[in-house]
């Protein structure tokens, strides 16, 4: 996580509960915490961006430009969460 404030509340929940309804594949037991990367875990693919950035400007009514569809905005839960929060 890069050091900024952290998020806490509803949001990251929310992200949280979204990307598991959304999920690959998530290793058995796993609990999916604010930290894993969610690439790299296997949790969502290119599509699965498409689909959080979708989630994330209808719920919170925010415009996500293609140039802020990265890792560090969208790569972890945490970093979904700091993306909103500082969009907000």
């Amino acid at each position: 996580m890069h050091e900024t404030e952290q998020v806490t509340g509803t949001v990251p929940e929310e992200v949280r509960a979204f990307v598991r309804e959304i999920a690959l594949y998530l290793p058995p037991g796993h609990e999916l915490t604010d930290d894993d990367d969610l690439l790299a875990l296997g949790a969502i693919d290119s599509l699965g961006f498409v689909q959080l950035v979708e989630e994330v400007q209808a719920r919170y009514d925010i415009v996500v430009a293609d140039d802020e569809i990265t890792e560090a905005n969208f790569g972890s839960v945490a970093a979904i969460a700091q993306y909103i929060h500082r969009r907000q």
